[in-house]
């Protein structure tokens, strides 16, 4: 029996746990012969007010987030799968005048690497999402990151699979972080998906109806411009990197439109939501439990 990996990498560098994990999942019959396929994934979500504290109320900040995502696998030759694509992905938000915090965080990287299988039942991915993160509308040469993906992944049965991941990024305030989880079908319609970034309890209602509980750790780091502290009067911040954190957790359902795409809405709260500028040491967390919502749309072929 065959498998195939799917790494979930549009939020897997989240600075306070950082951990690059795994969805894995069963192989269909239509998949065994396919040479080259592709995955894209559109995501839209907002965030309500939260007030925010550096030492002192700094007021109430709200977000919203856009992301798109799309990579193309090719099999070079049995065990393995060359991966190539790009992600962009930008938070917007809305701030009091003068609060220590960027209006938006945008990326915009290339995704590159590859799949690899071990015998029947071993399988690991290898990959560095090379590009620009900003704390600024424009892109500059110090915006460069590649931070890099390794995960491995242990299939028991065709109902739990194990997994492990590392995640490697210098300007994280932690540049090497790692986790565990599983994957277990451990009723007819129950699946435990305890895989960050988004583990969560699922429900099959029917074929094309799931309903989810669960978590979303998101984040990344960036660097802010030149002048964003002199702006701000915390001139230490000028160009420094952000690591940027929430969690979110809610409920919500997928809708399979077809074999091949999937319509996915969720809502709950936050709360955890920070920046963290580490090396001038300067934190600004959520003192609120804000309210989220959250629709996407996933493709694959």
């Amino acid at each position: 029996m065959s498998y195939f990996l799917t790494l979930r990498l549009s939020r897997v560098t989240t600075p306070a746990l950082g951990l690059c994990l795994l969805l894995l999942t069963h192989k269909s019959p239509a998949q065994e012969g396919t040479k080259l396929s592709w995955e894209t994934e559109l995501e839209l979500g907002a965030v309500g007010g939260a007030h925010f504290e550096r030492r002192a109320d700094i007021g109430s900040v709200d977000a919203a987030n856009l992301e798109l995502r799309t990579v193309a696998s090719a099999q070079v030759r049995d065990g393995l799968l060359v991966r190539f694509g790009f992600a962009l992905g930008r938070d917007s938000f809305g701030l009091p005048n003068g609060a220590p915090l960027p209006h938006r965080l945008q990326s915009a990287t290339l995704v590159i690497g590859g799949d690899f299988q071990a015998g029947p039942a071993w399988l690991f991915r290898l990959e560095v999402q090379p590009g620009f993160y900003s704390g600024e509308d424009t892109f500059r040469g110090r915006d460069f990151n590649a931070p890099v993906i390794f995960g491995g992944s242990y299939f028991v049965s065709a109902d739990l699979a194990l997994v492990a991941g590392l995640s490697v990024d210098i300007n994280r305030k932690y540049p090497v972080l790692g986790a565990v989880g599983l994957r277990w079908k451990f009723a007819e319609k129950w699946v435990l998906d305890a895989i960050l970034p988004t583990p969560r309890l699922e429900y099959n209602v029917s074929k094309s109806l799931t309903l989810f509980a669960g978590a979303d750790f998101r984040g990344d780091t960036y660097r802010v411009g030149d002048r964003f502290g002199r702006s701000r009067g915390v001139s230490n911040l000028d160009n420094a990197v952000v690591d940027y954190f929430q969690i979110r957790a809610g409920a919500g359902a997928s809708w399979k439109i077809s074999s091949s795409v999937a319509l996915e809405f969720e809502a709950g709260c936050v709360p955890i939501w920070d920046f963290n500028f580490h090396r001038a040491e300067v934190g600004v967390t959520s003192t609120d439990i804000p309210p989220y919502a959250g629709l996407s749309l996933k493709a694959a072929f």
